[in-house]
């Protein structure tokens, strides 16, 4: 009986100390912009303490996980390094960072082109043996634990880091413009389907002559409703605001510039 009893509190003490561990990371949001107010897309976001890091996108955002007390570096080419660190007081699992890159001037030295020293198939060889700096970094990574551990794997299990030529391609082809596209019809759609579980389709047809699914997108972006208000506003407080609105969107919709 002594021996069950203490296996049960090693128990409950390892399943606390995983539970703290896990409470212990942050997703970090953060928007990195010029002094200009541009928005710098390929800023490189890292994680000192874990050494992993991501790349912003072509809003200048990014998303990374730290832990309380850890450094958040950004950096880019022509501009000076932001150096952040993580409140060890933060009580929330989010936390969201607006970081102006200031432009830094560098004097490099001229380069000096010398021929490879090794015949073609000895360069040949050395070239598809080279292990590129992703694969390198890779290994050296110290991911969080579950759930923030799958924001860095590929569907076949692995880890992916994004190198330049792939944020490029994410940013400017023809099929990451597509997909940025299809994301947001299906954010419009998510976003639309919660509006109606509290104000229906019969009472927004009835009520207010909306009954198209392009009339219910532009009320809800006209009321500035968004999906965090949706879940923390009280339905009758949205209802509501889109009440006092309405008058406003009819207006609005019959206006000439339209």
């Amino acid at each position: 009986m002594t021996g069950f009893r203490h296996f049960l509190i090693v128990s409950m003490l390892l399943l606390y100390t995983g539970v703290l561990e896990a409470q212990s990371y942050i997703m970090l949001k953060g928007s990195v912009f010029s002094v200009k107010g541009e928005a710098l897309v390929g800023a490189h976001a890292r994680n000192l303490h874990r050494n992993y890091g991501t790349f912003t996108d072509f809003r200048g955002e990014f998303s990374l996980v730290l832990a309380r007390n850890d450094t958040l570096k950004v950096t880019m080419i022509g501009y000076k390094a932001f150096l952040f660190r993580m409140p060890a007081n933060l009580t929330s699992l989010n936390y969201s960072i607006k970081i102006t890159l200031f432009e830094d001037t560098l004097m490099i030295p001229g380069v000096e082109i010398r021929p490879y020293p090794l015949t073609y198939p000895e360069f040949r060889q050395e070239f598809i043996t080279m292990k590129t700096p992703e694969e390198m970094a890779v290994k050296k990574l110290k991911l969080p634990t579950e759930p923030f551990r799958r924001k860095y794997e590929n569907p076949e299990g692995g880890l992916l880091l994004p190198g330049p030529f792939s944020l490029i391609y994410d940013n400017f082809s023809k099929e990451a413009k597509q997909r940025r596209k299809m994301d947001e019809i299906l954010k419009r759609d998510v976003l639309r389907s919660e509006f109606l579980n509290i104000l229906s389709a019969e009472i927004l047809s009835h009520r207010f002559g909306i009954s198209t699914d392009d009339e219910i997108d532009e009320l809800i972006s006209y009321c500035g409703i968004s999906r965090e208000m949706l879940d923390n506003t009280p339905h009758y407080l949205l209802i509501v605001r889109v009440e006092n609105c309405i008058a406003g969107f009819n207006d609005y919709k019959v206006a000439p510039s339209r």
